[in-house]
């Protein structure tokens, strides 16, 4: 708890002193910040990765959950897609990995969480408006090009899933 308990040091709010807090706690633990180096490769033969056995990354913007969900459509279209499962993962991963890698190394770039640092860079001491530390298209700017690293941006968004199986080429026999 030492090891930490100083960036605490005269947090009080509504009359509770975190600081106080954080001391009465039997033990205290520390959430790593961990990742992995992009993987190479995703898929062996008839065997593939999906989510963070995949891509594990800084747990920013909830991307961990939300590329889980995304990796399992586009598997299940790569799959529909293609009647060599092997084929089929190799689809997948060439669609997948390359913005995958990509969304990794912008969480270790700290994604949109950036301006925490900014903020603290540019007033040390604090302040009272974040838009006279970070003007407000600097922070759109930043939204914005994170959201488009990791596809939930509007424009992205609004053309709907390239995973629909009910418009692509489906070979003969192959369920829809």
């Amino acid at each position: 708890m030492d090891s930490f308990l100083h960036h605490y040091e005269g947090w009080e709010f509504g009359g509770v002193s975190v600081p106080e807090v954080l001391r009465a706690a039997e033990t205290a633990h520390a959430y790593p910040m961990v990742d992995r180096d992009p993987l190479d490769r995703w898929s062996h033969g008839r065997t593939t990765l999906i989510g963070d056995a995949a891509h594990a990354m800084y747990p920013i913007g909830s991307n961990g959950a939300t590329q889980s969900v995304v990796d399992a459509r586009a598997l299940a279209h790569a799959l529909a897609l293609h009647r060599d499962p092997a084929e089929g993962l190799a689809a997948y991963e060439a669609a997948r990995r390359p913005a995958m890698t990509a969304l990794q190394r912008a969480n270790r770039r700290l994604g949109p969480e950036v301006v925490i640092n900014l903020a603290h860079q540019r007033a040390p001491h604090g302040f009272t408006d974040i838009h006279q530390v970070i003007p407000a298209p600097e922070l759109a700017e930043i939204a914005a090009r994170y959201a488009a690293t990791g596809a939930f941006d509007p424009v992205t968004v609004n053309q709907g899933s390239p995973y629909d199986t009910r418009t692509g080429d489906i070979p003969a026999g192959m369920p829809r």
